[in-house]
């Protein structure tokens, strides 16, 4: 008894001058710049020490009460360095401090010890700092449960990156559906997997059976309160339970009372929790002064300890690389709490563009913003929803759409006021809610409203919801089966329609710092004058990785350039407007690319032009000239914006009349010569031309009995959410949305804006088949990826995959371009040395460009209005700015090494 009083006084002076050692040594392990590794241990070899000495505990574990309060860190270093108790239970904290504390304990202890980490929540670790891991509520929303099972794994190997192996639980809530048990056997086996251990804490009396089984059948420790509430925390029960069960794990519980705590240990239980409200000091002086009276069953509990111990350390000593792991599959979780709760009237997602006037009710000018992306709409600010309901039917037409985002609204009771009104509207007017947060309101729900919703309240997946809305992204999630009273879990599902995305969902697999690149080039083109400005966007994989713009609409840096800018596009007309609608006419059975111009344009019967074929024509094969300058005839009157006819009267003395331009031109190209790159055979080379796309025009609007600029409005444009293209811009556009052009001195003596710069498209009233078109960026990207998939996007078909194929290939590998696309040639640096031959695009005058590439997925889309003011500046073609961009695009996701090899297999 002596030794015992000796000792206790030694270490209660230890413990009280102990703590300016821990002081600093806390300072000291804060400022150290690597984290200690874990102390290597032999299998029994603690053990044995301590059998010599029995001056340590080991099986006292210290439960922090709060990382962040440093004195209770002190008590814990004390006790650790004092007393050799054998774990600590860690309940927050920044991750890299604990991670160092954690190591630094060992230090102190100048031997591993068990650290274990207190969860509040399941699914959640309660560190700061740490990756951005998917909330418990989140986890709730999801219906791929494989993804709980990745989640619990990335938790495991975050934990043993800190030096931690061991999680304890709380008890879970009694509403707990099957769903969530489910959830929670899944996730546990995650943790299981990675190596991390578990326990549940709490009274059996407060969980369901459902969680009495997985405490009993799988965690790694047992709690005392449970297996007491059934009867078995005594010597013989316990033990029968044990060998009925062959269940060996440890009874641990939290210190309750000396008296209570030494009985408790000496029934069976293994490890007890001491905090800084339990007394520690009292049951430590207990259990070193009086001694327990059965010291053989408390040695087979130390040994226990050491074989806990042993595992611990051997899972620790193998790295845990968390990060990595996570990065690879973080994407997977971005969109799987986000849930379309309810759509009886299948709004969602939006189809049918064209037959849609949008209307939406926010504060948040990026959602607007993201709307208008897919589809124009028209915005109020969300307390017009505060009107009455026969006001807001007269705002909003029969026809309208009404997206109404609600995540600006923090206060329970608003929130209950606005989805009340949202279902009065919805009873006369289609409307789709957008909420984000804790989702109380939605518990039994009887909103009749559609809703997308998820756990988020930071606006963070507002971009998501609305690209989901749209059909960009699917949905899969549903509320937690504990939200409905019959445990029912609400959510609607949907594929995605195959429309752009605009933030990120998957991982990037563009190289953003070679991406970054691209502004430097065009910094310098700009300075250097080879255009005022520009609109620039990549697509990859049906993301958009890339999508900016540059400087001004003109060189006095007024007007910045935008996103809803629209420019001329020049030649970019031929494959945008022309190609599509012949593409139409082919699948209807209009036309045929064999067949002859004499067959669909009758007027050509009697000329030599009637034998050229349409696939010679769109290939620039058919041996029409390139350019004929129509324009030259013609005097334009800006008075009334009208073009006459020159009739020579005299020497520079003129009759101007009246005629129909179309038909004239028509007549001309008929009876134009043929250029001179004819072969043997009759049949001719290679020169890109004008003129036979004029011609196509005419056959387009034949076979379709209406204007080519309606056509295509009505088959492509609308339905497609192209709200930005169309011919002769100002019917629709403010004059100070669209890009100048040229200052036109020889001919319209003005400056072009809104005007079509070719002077022959002018002719034709601004609509011709080889140019007048205007545009943006975002629009014809859709265009350009509907192609790539082959046909389809927004969840309708335009075209079939095969038609597809045939106009963007080659008919030959003689020719130079398929039908009416350009293909890539290297000797002109028309597109990326890097381009496959699959891909395909086409060029503008004024300085645009659009390129797809199916082989790799990617879109890139350039316009520029470089021939402003000047169209004799060349700078930007002769640098060839575009395809060192369109070369970065491709450098930024190709694996260089690889291609080098199948580039020059002999390198």
């Amino acid at each position: 008894m002596q030794t015992y009083l000796d000792s206790i006084l030694l270490r209660t002076y230890m413990h009280r001058v102990g703590l300016l050692f821990c002081l600093l040594l806390i300072g000291f392990g804060s400022r150290a710049n690597e984290v200690p590794s874990a102390v290597p241990v032999e299998k029994d070899t603690l053990f044995t020490k301590w059998m010599k000495s029995k001056s340590t505990l080991p099986t006292l574990f210290y439960e922090l009460e709060n990382f962040n309060d440093f004195s209770d860190r002190i008590e814990a270093e004390s006790l650790i360095r004092t007393y050799g108790i054998g774990g600590v239970i860690v309940p927050n904290g920044d991750q890299e401090e604990v991670t160092r504390w954690v190591a630094n304990n060992e230090v102190r202890l100048g031997e591993p010890l068990v650290h274990i980490a207190n969860l509040s929540t399941v699914f959640e670790l309660p560190f700061s700092g740490l990756p951005d891991y998917p909330s418990a509520l989140s986890v709730e929303c999801w219906t791929d449960d494989s993804l709980v099972y990745q989640l619990g794994l990335a938790h495991a190997y975050t934990l043993r990156g800190m030096g931690i192996a061991i999680v304890q639980l709380p008890s879970l809530p009694t509403y707990y559906s099957v769903h969530e048990y489910h959830k929670i056997a899944t996730y546990l086996n995650g943790l299981n997997v990675g190596q991390v251990n578990y326990y549940f804490t709490g009274s059996a009396l407060s969980v369901s059976a459902r969680q009495s089984e997985l405490d009993l059948q799988q965690s790694m420790w047992l709690d005392a309160r449970q297996i007491a509430e059934k009867g078995l925390l005594g010597k013989k029960t316990l033990k029968k339970y044990k060998k009925a069960t062959k269940d060996d794990r440890l009874v641990v519980a939290r210190a309750n009372g000396t008296q209570t705590s030494i009985e408790q240990i000496e029934r069976g239980r293994a490890i007890t929790f001491i905090s800084r409200t339990s007394n520690p000091q009292t049951l430590i002086n207990a259990i070193l002064v009086d001694g327990l009276p059965n010291k053989g069953f408390y040695k087979q509990q130390v040994k226990e300890y050491y074989k806990l111990l042993y595992a611990t350390q051997h899972v620790l000593d193998t790295p845990a690389d968390s990060g990595e792991r996570w990065e690879a599959v973080r994407s997977k979780f971005l969109l799987k709490d986000v849930t379309l709760i309810q759509d009886s009237y299948q709004l969602l997602p939006v189809r049918h563009l064209g037959n849609r006037k949008l209307y939406t009710l926010s504060n948040d000018s990026s959602f607007k913003n993201l709307v208008d992306k897919y589809k124009t709409a028209i915005h109020y600010p969300l307390a017009t929803l505060g009107l009455r309901a026969d006001s807001l039917v007269q705002i909003f037409p029969s026809d309208a759409l009404i997206l109404v985002d609600l995540t600006s609204v923090n206060e329970h009771d608003g929130l209950i006021d606005l989805l009340m009104r949202c279902d009065v509207l919805n009873a006369q007017r289609p409307v789709v809610a957008f909420y984000e947060g804790t989702g109380e309101v939605l518990k039994d729900n009887q909103w009749q409203s559609a809703m997308i919703w998820n756990p988020a309240d930071d606006n963070s997946k507002l971009p998501l919801m609305v690209e989901t809305a749209f059909g960009a992204l699917g949905i899969n999630g549903a509320l937690p089966g504990y939200y409905q009273s019959d445990f029912t879990r609400k959510g609607v599902s949907f594929e995605s329609t195959g429309r752009l995305v605009y933030q990120f969902v998957e991982k990037p697999k563009v190289d953003q710092a070679i991406l970054d690149r691209i502004d430097t080039l065009v910094a310098h083109a700009i300075q250097k004058g080879m255009m005022p400005g520009c609109q620039i966007m990549m697509v990859k994989d049906g993301e958009v990785v890339y999508d900016k713009n540059f400087g001004y609409l003109t060189y006095d840096s007024i007007t910045p350039v935008r996103w809803n800018h629209v420019y001329d596009v020049a030649s970019v007309t031929k494959t945008v407007a022309t190609v599509p609608a012949l593409m139409h006419r082919m699948e209807t059975g209009g036309i045929h690319l064999n067949g002859h111009l004499s067959e669909y344009l009758s007027v050509y019967d009697s000329t030599d032009k009637g034998d050229l074929t349409v696939d010679d024509i769109l290939t620039h094969q058919s041996g029409l000239k390139s350019y004929l300058p129509f324009w030259q005839n013609a005097k334009y009157f800006s008075d009334s914006a009208t073009f006459l006819y020159k009739q020579r009267k005299r020497k520079r003395k003129y009759n101007y009349l009246s005629i129909n331009w179309n038909d004239s031109i028509r007549s001309w190209i008929a009876h134009s010569k043929y250029n001179s790159l004819s072969n043997n055979d009759g049949t001719y080379r290679y020169l890109y031309s004008d003129l036979g796309f004029i011609l196509m025009k005419d056959l387009v609007e034949e076979n379709c009995a209406c204007p080519l600029d309606q056509s295509v409005d009505e088959l492509i444009y609308r339905p497609m959410g192209m709200d930005y293209t169309a011919f002769n811009p100002l019917n629709k556009f403010p004059k100070e949305q669209i890009a100048p052009t040229e200052q036109d001195k020889y001919f319209r003596a003005e400056l072009l804006q809104g005007i079509v710069h070719d002077k022959n498209a002018a002719l034709l009233g601004g609509v011709s088949g080889h140019a007048g078109l205007f545009s943006n960026a975002n629009d014809l990207a859709k265009y350009m990826q509907m192609l790539l998939q082959g046909g389809y996007y927004g969840g309708e078909r335009y075209f079939s995959d095969s038609v597809v194929h045939v106009f963007t290939s080659k008919k030959s590998d003689k020719d130079r371009r398929a039908m009416g696309w350009d293909k890539p040639y290297q000797s002109v640096g028309n597109a990326s040395k890097y381009a496959s031959n699959e891909s395909f695009g086409h060029s503008g005058f004024t300085g645009t460009l659009v390129w797809a590439d199916p082989k790799y997925n990617v879109v890139y889309i350039f316009l520029s209005n470089r021939i402003y003011p000047d169209p004799q500046n060349y700078k930007l073609i002769q640098s060839n700015t575009r395809t060192k961009i369109h070369d970065l695009m491709y450098e930024s996701f190709l694996d260089f090494e690889k291609m080098e090899k199948e580039t020059n297999p002999g390198s």
